[in-house]
């Protein structure tokens, strides 16, 4: 574990409980072109991270700084949906002290916001969130006239005619058609039934329940490897820890079982990978999209408690208030009249909440959701007005499900911010599972 990269993060990136993200270097966001680069695709915009995080990995000495391209003939990336650093430093697991043993760990800072829907969008597309435009779990889209989550994309609330497929949800394309494009196979273990275009899909698990379950991924995980063709990058997505961190909370005994029955289901996995003569060189990494805190649904903030706030946001054409836009951690204020309105309001929750509260200007000052390219897309979703509290859920009592999870993520606090990238080559890990 690097820990002395988490440190400078901490010092360089934080301030009073909050940590923003490492856009220009140590940063989720750039693990996509990390892949991209690692199997010499010819792909424009490429913008990996440093060749330090393999630096004592294979044959990598701490003072390579080889470009990494071309490096391996195959990447198998696994996240662990909500397996941030903490809880890897906290946990004692066979698997986490294997990579640790035989390659290196390397904290990132997740994007703004440190959330599933936002981060595996920039996963699957390459692109931040100011650029893919997904800044939520809930996203409010003036041209809609509606309100709808991000991956399900059910209408919430709005016009309910709205109908949009999972890659209509955001701006830009996927990465794989273009991998495809430059002779790569692109290969997806998850609990779904589909994926992105330009991947095959090996699906695990109950695709259709609350809880999608661990049944069938070692088998699902074997199935893709071996049936991949060099050069190969492979993606498995377990959302088990999440699941429960939400239900439960990541002190709870049900947390430990999650976290314990995910790393070994995927050891198991590991262990069932041919990795002699058949495939090539291949990389394995292990990393998260976020962290969470815990927050307390005894004081998690109803906003429709807090005067005036309410009254002041935008209305659907049916007159029923904008609300759901964004999530508790990263909540976003459409204003109706905001050039009236949004003093007033800034004033009111800066004086009632204990929370970092955004104006629209300081956002786009400080790159909140991602440098570089801004879509229109990511503009008009955009709120007024960004919260994001200091340890607490902030939603709508009319919406209570919300405010009743325990664990959370979204924000800045550095346990959603921070997580691992863990890198080791299969081959030397496999001796230790054999």
């Amino acid at each position: 574990m690097r820990s002395d990269l988490e440190t400078r993060l901490r010092d360089r990136l934080g301030g009073e409980d909050y940590l923003v993200p490492d856009y220009g270097s140590y940063c989720f966001g750039h693990v996509p072109d990390t892949v991209q680069t690692l199997l010499d695709a010819d792909v424009e915009g490429e913008r990996p991270l440093s060749a330090d995080v393999l630096s004592g990995v294979g044959t990598v000495d701490s003072s390579d700084a080889t470009p990494l391209d071309d490096r391996y003939d195959r990447v198998l990336v696994v996240v662990l949906d909500g397996f941030g650093l903490e809880p890897w430093t906290r946990f004692d697991h066979p698997l986490l002290e294997r990579f640790e043993d035989s390659g290196t760990v390397t904290p990132l800072t997740s994007i703004y916001p440190s959330e599933t829907a936002a981060a595996l969008t920039t996963f699957h597309t390459g692109r931040l969130p100011a650029s893919h435009g997904v800044l939520g779990w809930d996203v409010y889209d003036p041209a809609d006239d509606a309100a709808y989550e991000a991956f399900s994309t059910r209408v919430r609330a709005g016009d309910d005619a709205v109908e949009y497929d999972l890659e209509e949800i955001f701006e830009g394309e996927p990465i794989y058609p273009k991998l495809v494009e430059c002779g790569v196979d692109c290969r997806h273990v998850v609990p779904f039934e589909e994926t992105y275009d330009g991947a095959a899909c090996h699906t695990y698990g109950n695709p259709d329940g609350p809880v999608h379950g661990l049944e069938g991924f070692e088998s699902a995980l074997a199935e893709a490897f071996a049936a991949a063709d060099d050069p190969a990058y492979l993606f498995a997505y377990v959302p088990e820890i999440d699941t429960i961190a939400h239900a439960y909370g990541t002190s709870s005994e049900e947390y430990d079982e999650a976290v314990s029955d995910s790393l070994s289901a995927l050891e198991r996995g590991l262990a069932r990978l041919e990795t002699e003569d058949e495939h090539g060189d291949t990389l394995l990494v292990l990393t998260a999209d976020h962290g969470h805190v815990d927050t307390d649904p005894e004081r998690n903030v109803d906003l429709e408690t807090v005067d005036g706030v309410t009254e002041a946001l935008e209305r659907h054409a049916d007159g029923e208030p904008v609300r759901y836009a964004g999530s508790p951690r990263n909540l976003h204020l459409h204003l109706h009249d905001p050039d009236e309105r949004r003093e007033a309001v800034h004033e009111t929750l800066l004086d009632t909440l204990d929370a970092k509260v955004f104006t629209r200007e300081e956002v786009l000052d400080r790159n909140l959701f991602g440098d570089g390219e801004e879509s229109d897309t990511f503009h008009r979703r955009l709120g007024d007005l960004v919260v994001c509290h200091r340890e607490l859920s902030v939603w709508y009592g009319s919406d209570p499900t919300k405010l009743e999870l325990i664990g959370m993520h979204g924000g800045l606090h550095p346990d959603e911010m921070l997580v691992p990238f863990a890198a080791v080559e299969l081959e030397e890990l496999s001796r230790e599972l054999s």
